[in-house]
């Protein structure tokens, strides 16, 4: 995972109109009333202003995988469930309705990741917020699930084990972050898609190629040429571990975890 930096809002005229809706959905008594609100405007989250600003904003990436494609297509999440949330042992609490047009809510998933989620938003201990209650601030909250628009993403490294790359725990993290990261990657299925581990397993490759064509430059070359070569290697490195680059965590991961010192100094300077 990588941390998608947010620039900016949605246009202005859909916020305005989410607030709309968000404030006929406080103005009802009845969970019932809110329900028929909220299903009533279900197509106002895939609405095309909304959801073309989503994609550019990880360059229309998966915000949990960092995949263009085989994660089928992409559907808007409510990373707090708008409906019913269930927590690890599956009972179920009422979820957040009042969220259920905030944008700042929203995730850009891929579909297959999207519908492995569900409705799981498990907290690793305490309350939650109480179900009607739109003005708590809802970051007393300790939430299991690691969240792709914060530096949480850390926690979370890749290994490559034969022909596939898998999501795993990063290195010097302590034992309750490596359960943050179990949980997450087992709720959001991100190891259970042979297509998206197998092309991780390419960015791996592809990066391991590179760091040994490196590491060979100086014993086939002259310097002048070995030094055109290291340079290619980094400029092509930096390349795969850019904002907008598929898979740029996997190659992050696999650079810091198999290059030497100062390849890695010159790609990440």
């Amino acid at each position: 995972m990588r941390r998608v930096n947010i620039i900016g809002s949605p246009p202005a005229d859909w916020i305005a109109e989410a607030e709309v809706i968000t404030q006929q959905l406080v103005d009802e008594e009845s969970m019932e009333a809110r329900k028929q609100i909220i299903e009533g405007n279900r197509t106002f989250w895939r609405d095309a202003r909304l959801t073309d600003w989503l994609l550019s904003q990880f360059n229309n990436k998966c915000w949990y995988t960092e995949a263009a494609t085989n994660v089928a297509s992409f559907h808007v999440d409510h990373f707090r469930p708008k409906g019913e949330v269930k927590n690890l042992d599956k009972t179920k609490e009422a979820g957040y309705w009042w969220l259920a047009f905030n944008w700042k809510n929203y995730i850009l998933a891929g579909q297959l990741i999207n519908t492995k989620k569900s409705s799981y938003f498990p907290l690793v201990k305490g309350a939650r917020a109480p179900e009607n209650c739109p003005d708590c601030d809802l970051d007393l909250e300790t939430r299991l699930l690691i969240d792709p628009r914060t530096n949480e993403t850390r926690l979370v490294s890749f290994e490559a084990e034969d022909a596939f790359c898998m999501a795993t725990s990063a290195g010097g993290i302590t034992d309750d972050e490596m359960e943050r990261v179990k949980h997450t990657i087992e709720i959001f299925g991100l190891n259970r898609l042979p297509p998206l581990n197998q092309a991780r397993k390419q960015k791996w490759d592809s990066c391991i190629r590179n760091i040994k064509k490196f590491e060979g430059a100086s014993v086939s070359n002259a310097q002048a040429i070995a030094e055109v070569v290291k340079d290619g290697v980094i400029d092509s490195l930096k390349d795969d571990v850019s904002y907008n680059s598929e898979y740029s965590s996997v190659a992050k991961a696999c650079i810091r975890k198999n290059a030497p010192e100062d390849l890695v100094d010159a790609v990440f300077d």
